[in-house]
């Protein structure tokens, strides 16, 4: 069928409430409403731990999960994650299935029906995000939707792992369901069971466990809700549903009606289209005005050919993502929100590639939202009452590492390492340092899985897993640093291997008000390495971060041959013994470093956070290596020849920007920019 292109430009939008709603919302009480709301939370999160405690993926359990309640037009009433982006986006598919499937006598939507669904156009983010959806039904009417959706790390690509760097096509990238019913009366059909195995067939049983474990999850929430209405009327129940959205709705621009109405810009960078090194361009323009919002993306690059491409519906979903996490962070989780925002996405952009396009890396590309809209909200609310949220937010900046292969217990595995997912740096706000190893910008409730979960299910050891020095952005306040981890082959004679990341070359994350961007990290492997034995032995010079695993083979610390490239690689295949890194980056800091207290930069340097070259070189504050004790004279004197040395620097604007504007990049790195600087299409895109 035609793609319903008009669904999946407004699905997260709020449909317009009918007269009996209002009505009932009008008539629910004050303590009502605060004790009802938090009943939905609480059935919401009930459906979460069942399905966290019955799959079985490492993505599941390290959070990247979601359960929602939705009104019975598919308007979203309340989440618990897990990742709100997926809260979000799970409206789409359920009005596929309204408009699409009600008035269709083959498919229908009746009571005990369960449908399932991948399709990045239609709600999912990439194809490794699957969801389940059930109606809620009451007396024979309609009530609600509930829909469980979970990461899944395979999903029957030309690689193994779901996100598929060398992916040219959405024919490359597996399994892609529109929505379609699995279950009646309550019954899951076996035959489709089977269909969606066979798909998964390097990790199968993942596959089916996790269906179960998401269907489990809707059909408890389903429960809950029915057990709810009967106490208290199906009335109460609608009333309900749209007081939390208008709670959302009328909070949102009461605050942004109190911002100052401005335009608002910021750019950011990324180095890969995962096939090969180029700079991509990604342009945010936010203008608030009378109280609403308007997210104007055009000026970012043309689609192309490489895997790192997303659909308009995913940079939705990520601007919904920072706006629920930092300005409107208190209010319900609704779909109230969308009724004061505007998203533009501009069609032909690799933000809004055809429908044809590789998409399964899209997180990565979605993750640009993040330091885009971070900087301009944060701009938008210095001068208001919400000043104290005002933080650069974070690059989303991670190595995703997926490993395929037999493991230790001759059991076929394919799943990503949640750890490097949950360890990204958070940026420094306008009083404080940002947080170190933070957690998952998609979803800060994830949860890092522990060192002895990964290696009882995968044939891994981990070398070394620490706070990283060295990657925070500097500032007056420094962002949070990243994640040092590194990975050996054990109890396998091989695994498969690939992973993504958008900057491991030019950062993503510019900081703010004069902060510094965060590092950018190479990928890095040992082949060939003597590790297991040098451990077995005892051995004490064995490499304990990235620093001293990329020195390694010149100093002998390790057998094997050092390999350094991107982060983002293809399939690769690494036998017992090989090491593996799959480090995380800092974020951005706030603010000029000469301003930085030297007792905090001692501070730093006693926890490792920077070497003795950053706190002399950057902040200007010297410091005795030994006892951690500023030098304040000297400190004093080295701050003063610094300033000095930007006077001397410094030229008129004019002059500055003339010869700015005459800068440009290598050819090599604007090979799929756009047009020089504008990014404006300026070829064919060809898909096979």
């Amino acid at each position: 069928m035609a793609l319903d292109v008009a669904l999946i430009e407004s699905g997260i939008k709020p449909v317009p409430p009918t007269q009996e709603e209002l009505d009932a919302a009008e008539a629910l009480q004050v303590g009502d409403y605060e004790i009802f709301s938090e009943n939905l939370v609480l059935i919401a999160q009930e459906g979460k731990e069942v399905m966290t405690k019955m799959g079985i993926s490492s993505m599941l359990h390290s959070g990247d999960t979601m359960v929602g309640i939705y009104t019975a037009a598919g308007d979203l009433v309340t989440t618990v994650c897990g990742t709100l982006l997926h809260s979000v986006t799970g409206q789409i598919p359920i009005k596929y299935i309204i408009k699409h499937f009600t008035d269709d006598p083959s498919v229908g939507v009746r009571e005990g029906d369960v449908y399932y669904t991948n399709e990045a156009l239609y709600g999912g983010i990439h194809n490794p995000d699957q969801f389940a959806i059930m109606p809620v039904f009451v007396d024979g009417e309609l009530l609600a939707w509930v829909v469980s959706g979970a990461h899944q790390s395979e999903t029957g690509g030309s690689e193994p792992g779901g996100e598929i760097p060398a992916a040219t096509t959405r024919h490359d990238e597996g399994m892609k369901l529109t929505p379609i019913k699995i279950g009646e009366n309550y019954r899951l059909r076996t035959d489709l069971l089977n269909m969606m195995e066979n798909f998964i067939s390097r990790a199968p049983r993942m596959q089916v466990t996790d269906v179960k474990a998401r269907v489990a999850a809707c059909d408890r929430v389903r429960q809950r809700v029915q057990a709810m209405a009967a106490r208290r009327g199906t009335a109460t129940m609608k009333g309900l549903f749209r007081k939390m959205i208008q709670e959302t709705s009328s909070g949102v621009h009461q605050r942004v009606a109190r911002w100052v109405d401005g335009t608002y810009r910021h750019t950011v960078f990324m180095d890969t289209t995962g096939h090969e090194d180029s700079l991509l361009r990604a342009s945010v323009t936010l203008t608030v005005k009378d109280g609403k919002l308007s997210i104007d993306f055009e000026g970012s690059s043309p689609e192309h050919e490489g895997s790192y491409n997303a659909f308009a519906s995913v940079i939705r979903a990520h601007c919904a993502v920072i706006l629920f996490e930092l300005p409107f962070n208190d209010f319900p989780m609704s779909s109230g929100m969308m009724e004061h925002i505007e998203i533009a996405v501009p069609k032909g952009s690799f933000f809004d590639a055809g429908p044809e396009a590789a998409i399964s890396c899209s997180p990565l590309v979605g993750g640009m939202v993040f330091p885009l809209l971070g900087v301009v909200l944060s701009k938008a609310m210095y001068s208001s009452e919400q000043r104290d949220q005002v933080c650069g937010y974070t690059s989303s900046s991670a190595s995703a590492v997926m490993v395929s292969g037999t493991n230790q217990h001759g059991v076929r595995v394919t799943d990503f390492m949640g750890y490097p997912l949950n360890a990204y740096g958070l940026g420094a706000r306008c009083d404080q340092d940002g947080v170190d190893v933070f957690g998952f910008p998609h979803g800060p409730w994830g949860k890092a899985p522990d060192v002895e979960d990964i290696e009882s299910e995968f044939p891994l050891l981990h070398l070394y897993q620490r706070q990283m020095t060295d990657t925070c952005g500097y500032g007056k306040y420094r962002g949070g640093v990243g994640a040092s981890i590194a990975y050996i082959v054990r109890g396998s004679p091989y695994v498969a291997f690939t992973s993504s990341q958008k900057e491991s070359k030019f950062p993503a994350h510019n900081g703010l008000f004069g902060g510094y961007s965060m590092s950018t990290l190479p990928g890095i492997q040992v082949r060939g390495t003597d590790a297991l034995a040098r451990m077995a032995a005892g051995d004490p010079n064995i490499p304990t971060d990235d620093y001293e695993l990329a020195v390694a083979e010149a100093n002998k610390t390790l057998g094997g041959e050092v390999i350094m490239e991107h982060q983002t690689r293809g399939i690769r295949v690494l036998a017992e013994g090989d090491i593996l890194a799959a480090s995380t980056q800092g974020s951005g800091g706030y603010g000029d470093v000469l301003e930085r207290d030297p007792a905090s930069v001692a501070e730093d340097l006693r926890k490792e956070v920077i070497t003795l070259g950053v706190a002399r070189d950057v902040y200007g504050v010297i410091v005795d290596p030994q006892r951690f004790l500023v030098d304040e004279e000297a400190t004093a004197a080295r701050r003063q020849e610094m300033r000095q040395a930007r006077g001397a620097k410094a030229k008129p604007y004019g002059e500055w920007v003339k010869s700015w504007e005459a800068k440009r990049p290598p050819d090599q790195a604007l090979k799929w920019f756009g047009t020089w600087p504008d990014a404006k299409p300026n070829r064919d895109v060809v898909r096979i």
